[in-house]
């Protein structure tokens, strides 16, 4: 017997050969873009620390009022509540405009991005439940700690056997909802235009059915996600890490270190975009074709 997760494995391949090959700049150039926030996670940015010295801190903070700071705060949880709100609703979008690309095996951003918008938005909806979910499991774990810190009793964390295993479920259960429905339920709604709920009603009685399958897609699903850790890991490594070493050669010896760290910068973004257009393309195959092999009515092509 071969499990559908496992047996889709070649068939994923052969379609993710198929979409990427010939090579063409325009189709990486936009499955790159698609995949910047449907895919697995953002690159690393860079952190840029600046060592003042101490009296020009104490000068700065005698200058500034409380209330211009309570300002400041205010006004920068407020933008990085819209920018995440914004980035978090363009990749729901996005994530329909994948599944378009695979099944049709034509890439275009505009056209679909338009037709999905609305299914985009009621999939962000969905996710901000999710988060509220993981939100809930976290503090299930973490009150009976702050609570045993701030009040000096030890006791408090005899919560734990009820709140521990409690978040686990929850925190579990988060994470296997957000998966199935990003693997499963879109391209549900994408193909019949439905919502999440009735993705999900669909969808339900067939993952009842057939558990094992489903279990061992997530054993799988796991696997494939480790794998595509290590491929972005090791280009860092074999290319950034290299670059970089380089640079400070440069910079030591001719001063010309800023142009090789602007190459080592273009060259890794390059990398790591490419890594996770082959992985994110694959993967997003792979769960079409166990979609497609399940009893939910549901074609590839």
């Amino acid at each position: 017997m071969t499990w559908d997760a496992v047996g889709a494995l070649d068939d994923a391949l052969a379609e993710t050969r198929a979409l990427l090959t010939p090579l063409d700049l325009g189709v990486w150039s936009r499955l790159a873009v698609i995949t910047l926030f449907a895919g697995l996670s953002a690159p690393q940015t860079p952190t840029v620390s600046v060592d003042a010295p101490p009296n020009a801190v104490i000068n700065v903070a005698q200058a500034v009022t409380t209330a211009e700071i309570r300002l400041a705060v205010a006004a920068i949880g407020v933008t990085v509540v819209v920018v995440a709100t914004v980035a978090a609703a363009l990749g729901a979008v996005m994530e329909f405009v994948l599944v378009a690309a695979a099944r049709s095996q034509v890439v275009r951003i505009a056209a679909p991005f338009r037709a999905h918008l609305a299914a985009g938005l009621r999939l962000l909806a969905f996710r901000i439940v999710i988060v509220g979910c993981g939100l809930v499991a976290t503090a299930l774990v973490a009150s009976p700690i702050g609570a045993a810190l701030a009040f000096d009793q030890a006791w408090w964390l005899l919560a734990l056997v009820v709140t521990l295993p409690l978040g686990v479920v929850v925190g579990v259960g988060a994470a296997l909802a957000s998966e199935f429905t990003t693997a499963f339920v879109v391209p549900l709604m994408a193909a019949d235009g439905c919502g999440v709920r009735e993705g999900w009603r669909r969808l339900s009685p067939v993952v009842r059915a057939d558990w094992q399958e489903f279990a061992v897609y997530v054993l799988v699903k796991a696997v494939l996600l480790f794998g595509a850790s290590i491929a972005v890991g090791f280009c860092v490594a074999v290319i950034v890490v290299p670059f970089g070493a380089g640079a400070l050669l440069a910079g030591a010896v001719s001063g010309g270190g800023a142009a090789v760290l602007a190459v080592t910068g273009v060259v890794g973004v390059v990398a790591v975009a490419a890594v996770s257009v082959v992985s994110m393309t694959f993967l997003r195959y792979h769960s079409l074709l166990v979609l497609d092999r399940s009893a939910v009515a549901f074609a590839l092509r």
